[in-house]
């Protein structure tokens, strides 16, 4: 006998139209339904067709959720960046890299600059200029989370800027606070617009920089890079490529 607490709502598996009103209302799944046959065309139903079923339907019930309450609840945002003040660039570090080594490295430390400040249009502005052959410049902080927070209670990272309309990395330093060398890194790249513009970068877009790396976890991350580098931009006719980045 089921507790009186259960709702029982018919439904077919391989039926995506039946699973809407199986998921609403729920956090979590747990899966008990299997063939009853050998035959190859029900067991692609149930086991195989059947999950993706049910975990799209899983998944766009909560895609829904989010939108309705974005912007709506204090719960559904955590404030990580609001530049305002100049007091508000402090602890956020400007660095000059290369993917060469360290020899080859000097040859191009004087093909790129980058700098963050706050103007007097109140805007806080990261730009500067790279060499095309392997160089980046990046702006970095050490994420401080209010007591009690982690970014594993959320969906992903939302960000309002302004671009001349170059492609951005995002980095995501995830490990044990107080061992950084454990820590490891993933990547996600962003495009920005001519303008202000908000870019929604989900967790799981994020990928390990090593291969090997466990998937991200978000509740483990401590550190928020931005990084502009000439891969994948559009060309231009010079040895460096400019960029522009306001948040």
């Amino acid at each position: 006998m089921l507790p009186t607490s259960v709702e029982i709502v018919p439904g077919d598996v391989g039926d995506p139209s039946t699973l809407k009103a199986a998921v609403e209302g729920c956090n979590k799944i747990i899966y008990c339904a299997t063939a009853r046959s050998s035959i190859t065309g029900d067991l692609n139903r149930v086991d195989h067709q059947g999950v993706y079923n049910l975990t799209k339907a899983f998944q766009d019930q909560n895609n829904k959720l989010a939108q309705l309450r974005a912007g709506k609840s204090s719960k559904s945002k955590l404030l990580l960046a609001k530049f305002k003040t100049a007091d508000s660039l402090n602890g956020w570090d400007v660095r000059l890299g290369t993917y060469f080594q360290d020899e080859v490295a000097a040859k191009y430390d004087g093909g790129m600059d980058a700098k963050f400040e706050f103007t007097e249009s109140a805007d806080a502005v990261f730009s500067g200029y790279v060499f095309t052959r392997g160089g980046y410049v990046e702006l970095s902080k050490q994420l401080s989370l209010p007591l009690g927070c982690t970014l594993d209670r959320y969906e992903g990272l939302l960000l309002s800027v302004g671009g001349n309309g170059r492609s951005y990395v995002l980095i995501l330093e995830a490990g044990p606070s107080a061992d950084t060398t454990q820590s490891k890194m993933y990547f996600a790249r962003i495009s920005t617009k001519v303008g202000f513009c908000r870019v929604r970068v989900p967790f799981s877009s994020f990928r390990p920089v090593k291969l090997d790396d466990l998937p991200l976890d978000p509740f483990l991350v401590h550190t928020l890079t931005i990084r502009f580098e000439p891969r994948r931009q559009v060309f231009v006719q010079s040895q460096s490529l400019p960029f522009g980045f306001t948040g």
